[in-house]
């Protein structure tokens, strides 16, 4: 059975969430500023609609299950439903903004936002891991 080793070292696991939470910061910032400026949604509607639902099922059946009642799990999932379509609108927005306006906005920007999101996305991920 072939095992993959790279996620057994701890450091290079910490250096891959970080990265993968500084592009995730970064995409919604520039997904942020696409929005403001372009105003128009970068998601196509049914896709959209499509995540919200799929999301809206699966978070009232988790909040269900953790004891809320059928009203709050309903408010839950429509609230974890939003949240995710909003994260999915700047997430595309972003990346579609990067593409666009990558070579305007200057690499050396670029770069330097992605190390102060890698720095502050593993200090908010040891935070939240601590807490578990």
């Amino acid at each position: 059975m072939i095992q993959m080793q790279w996620i057994e070292n701890k450091f290079t696991r910490a250096l891959g969430i970080s990265i993968i939470l500084a592009l995730g910061m970064i995409s919604i910032v520039f997904g942020a500023i696409h929005l403001f400026t372009a105003r128009e949604i970068s998601v196509p509607p049914p896709v959209l609609l499509m995540a919200f639902a799929i999301v809206f099922v699966l978070g009232s059946v988790f909040f269900e299950e953790r004891g809320a009642d059928r009203i709050g799990a309903l408010i839950g999932g429509g609230v974890v439903a939003m949240v995710l379509s909003l994260v999915l609108i700047l997430i595309c927005g972003g990346v579609l903004y990067l593409l666009i306006h990558g070579m305007e906005t200057g690499i050396d920007r670029i770069v330097s936002m992605l190390a102060v999101c890698m720095v502050i996305g593993m200090a908010v991920f040891n935070y939240l891991r601590a807490y578990r």
